[in-house]
């Protein structure tokens, strides 16, 4: 069966610069020329899936076209919610030491503030040790330009691009080395002091594979470690921001949270109560449902076959690049109603059957999903919590835009915070 081919290429670029100017739009207008759809990433052939079931079958069932990869990521083993419970009274704690810092009535840059406490509260929690404060430096300055450059580099119409010496790309060589070096020095460091301190590196390192009995080789506990790296820090960051930038433009959603959450703590401060009871809060898990809808993750993942592969009757070249969007499959109108509209209700236990299963996938799906979905959700409900039980927010001058790397995060977002009283949480 012939694949549907995307108009408007341009001679030698392709839809490259269409990809390029406009990322997001892009992508939601491949979703009106079917569940399949072959465009060209300069001079070569690429395919956009569409349909939400074929998306699924990429991401669980054959995503480089061999049989699908059944290990469970040791990341996901040492993550268990005991552990995450232990994790959530910190998160807490240096999020309110956070907040406590902004002055009432003033303008914060909260994308800057918020991923600035990402990095701190993730290098508590993965490094208790003296490692973890250099490797905050390290990650504050490196995982944003890694992020914005594998984007662009996943896009890329010729590999070889990659490795010329412009600007752009040592930059991207400076950042990459610098992380693997803080990375692999803190493992030397953790192995030569004993492996005792509990935390997460130390966990991963005297992990053990439940088949084979083998410890986890350095390289291993690097790829876990760069995983959690960037979902609870970027990744995080981005999502608390996109929240954040809602409520604040929603005055009946900030105040709906917040009195769920004075009805939860009472007197009490949010780093007194169990992460239990803020993952059961109603209304907040369904903004953080609808903030991901609307901003999954990342709006955009690839794939490259090893052999040819066979979506909805459509056969896929091998070595070719597969790209599906999260982004344009969670605000397709087919799917979701009003899907431009901020609705945390429409995650209601009565609305939500008429969602189709494989419509909404925010963090991915299967053996590819995030490895660390569980701590960021853990990240977002505490420091949701902490924000809106001690503030009010509102809009900034500007506003803010998506800004498309790897994942769409806000730009600049300027927002005034408001101090809450004893009376405000308490009548």
């Amino acid at each position: 069966m012939r694949i549907p081919s995307l108009p408007g290429a341009l001679p030698l670029l392709g839809h490259l610069p269409q990809l390029r100017g406009q990322p997001l739009e892009f992508v939601r207008a491949l979703r009106a020329r079917g569940d399949v759809v072959r465009f060209r990433l300069g001079p070569r052939a690429a395919y956009a899936v569409n349909s939400p079931a074929l998306i699924r079958q990429m991401l669980v069932a054959d995503a480089e076209g061999s049989a699908p990869v059944r290990r469970r990521r040791p990341t996901g083993l040492v993550l268990h919610p005991s552990r995450i419970r232990r994790y959530a009274a910190t998160m807490c704690e240096l999020a309110e030491a956070r907040v406590d810092s902004w002055r009432h009535g003033a303008l914060v840059l909260l994308d800057q503030e918020l991923f600035s406490l990402t990095v701190a509260t993730v290098s508590r929690v993965l490094f208790c040790g003296p490692a973890g404060k250099r490797l905050a430096e390290d990650v504050r300055g490196t995982v944003p330009v890694l992020i914005e450059q594998l984007g662009r580099r996943a896009l890329a119409p010729v590999g070889a691009l990659d490795r010329l010496p412009t600007p752009v790309n040592l930059r991207f060589r400076r950042a990459l080395r610098t992380l693997q070096e803080a990375v692999r020095r803190a493992i030397a460091e953790y192995r030569a002091d004993g492996l005792g301190n509990g935390d997460l590196l130390s966990t991963l390192l005297t992990r053990r594979d439940e088949e084979t009995g083998a410890a986890l080789t350095d390289e291993q506990v690097y790829d876990e470690l760069v995983a959690m790296l960037v979902a609870g820090t970027e990744t995080t960051a981005s999502a608390l921001s996109w929240a954040c930038y809602l409520l604040s433009r929603d005055d009946g959603a900030q105040r709906r949270f917040q009195r769920e959450l004075d009805e939860a703590l009472g007197r009490r401060e949010v780093r007194q109560v169990s992460h239990e009871t803020l993952r059961e809060l109603a209304f907040q898990q369904r903004v953080i449902a609808e903030t991901l809808r609307l901003y999954p993750s990342t709006w955009m993942l690839t794939r490259r076959p090893n052999s040819p592969v066979e979506l909805g009757g459509y056969l896929i070249p091998a070595g070719s690049t597969v790209l599906f969007s999260i982004y344009a499959l969670q605000r397709d109108p087919e799917l979701f109603a009003h899907p431009e509209q901020f609705d945390p209700d429409r995650w209601l236990p009565e609305s939500t059957p008429g969602i189709p299963r494989d419509a909404y996938i925010p963090f991915g799906s299967g053996v590819r999903g995030c490895a660390g979905e569980q701590f960021a959700r853990a990240e977002m409900a505490a420091f949701l919590s902490v924000i809106f039980s001690r503030c009010t927010v509102r809009p900034g001058p500007g506003g803010s835009r998506p800004v498309t790397r790897l994942m769409s995060m806000p730009g600049a977002l300027p927002l005034i915070v408001r101090r809450r009283t004893p009376a405000d949480r308490h009548r």
